[in-house]
């Protein structure tokens, strides 16, 4: 694979590694298991800075619209929708099977097929990136300029707040995560992706991630909405520069590169291992956090994968959602 893209695959496997710690982490404390809220606020914010607005702007950065709406919007619906759906289902099922509460009750079975929509728990992440695609679709079909004048008008007005999509709750991570999407459009436009390929963006990226957790632990960030989305774009473009040209001879590299390749599956099923996990650990007596953190994470990890191989070997991948069909392009969703 060239390194124009295997480099971005191991920016979105470590990326993805994080969005498994990060549930994890909300899944400890909403079991009441991270007594130190402190603690708790401290790393869920020094993770969310940047970890999904890393998506996002991959997403913008590599986004394809040459379909007319009808067949872009089909495309998408397969790629984002059906997996939002299919895996929203299976996730209500088993937690309505364990008498889990979602959105605050246990549901009866009749509910579990009204509970995707809107979406719940991890699967706004589709949700959002589908209504993204289709402003992305309309805005890539302006002249450059205005182009990017829009897209940058957008953005300011999503960082500042003033969107207001209430009361369509659901709609709200689309206004938080449009700025870093429609960054990645326009770099694109601007540079190209290639642009963020040099091996000289390590240290500089490293020390531009170390200031934005610095800002974020000051506490400087909730000053003003600017200040916020100069840390998020120190810390996205700082993790971005440092993983993407990582040294193919480097340590980590190789499982990065193949986690990167498999985001998609993962991220659509790492809950349920992780969280089954949880419930395991408690059942035999076990508390400890690091335990909990550590086995939570690399199950999160692991049954994905096992579920990936195993779905492939029985031809379903595609079915479900982990693999897209070969006549539809993945390249800018996953």
């Amino acid at each position: 694979m060239p390194q124009r893209r295997s480099g971005f695959d191991v920016v979105k496997g470590a990326a993805i590694i994080l969005v498994v710690i990060g549930h994890v982490w909300r899944g400890l404390f909403t079991a009441e298991m991270i007594p130190n809220t402190g603690l708790y606020q401290r790393i869920d914010a020094a993770i969310y800075l940047f970890h999904m607005p890393v998506f996002f702007f991959l997403s913008g950065l590599f986004f394809s619209a040459r379909l007319p709406l009808t067949d872009f919007m089909q495309n998408r619906a397969i790629l984002l929708i059906w997996p939002m759906l299919l895996w929203g289902w299976i996730d209500a099922a088993l937690k309505t099977a364990a008498n889990i509460p979602i959105k605050g009750q246990v549901l009866i079975w009749p509910e579990v097929a009204l509970s995707v929509l809107p979406p719940i728990g991890i699967f706004w992440f589709l949700y959002t990136l589908f209504i993204l695609h289709i402003i992305g679709w309309a805005v890539t079909r302006l002249p450059r300029t205005l182009r990017l004048i829009t897209l940058a008008g957008l953005s300011i007005a999503a960082i500042m707040g003033w969107i207001n999509v209430s009361p369509f709750d659901s709609l709200w991570p689309s206004v938080i995560y449009a700025p870093p999407f429609f960054a990645g459009l326009a770099f694109a436009v601007v540079a190209g992706s290639g642009k963020l390929l040099h091996r000289a963006l390590i240290w500089p990226g490293i020390a531009a991630f170390v200031l934005a957790q610095g800002m974020v632990a000051s506490g400087v960030t909730v000053l003003h909405p600017l200040v916020a989305a100069l840390a998020m774009v120190l810390g996205t473009a700082a993790f971005i520069g440092l993983f993407a040209n990582l040294p193919s001879g480097a340590r980590w590299h190789a499982g990065l590169l193949a986690l990167g390749r498999v985001t998609m599956p993962i991220y659509l099923t790492h809950v349920i291992f992780s969280a089954g996990t949880r419930l395991i650990l408690r059942a035999l007596g076990t508390e400890n956090l690091a335990l909990h953190l550590s086995l939570g994470t690399i199950a999160g990890v692991l049954g994905p994968l096992a579920l990936v191989w195993a779905a492939r070997r029985m031809g379903i991948a595609t079915w479900i959602g982990f693999d897209a069909p070969a006549r539809v392009s993945s390249t800018t969703a996953r």
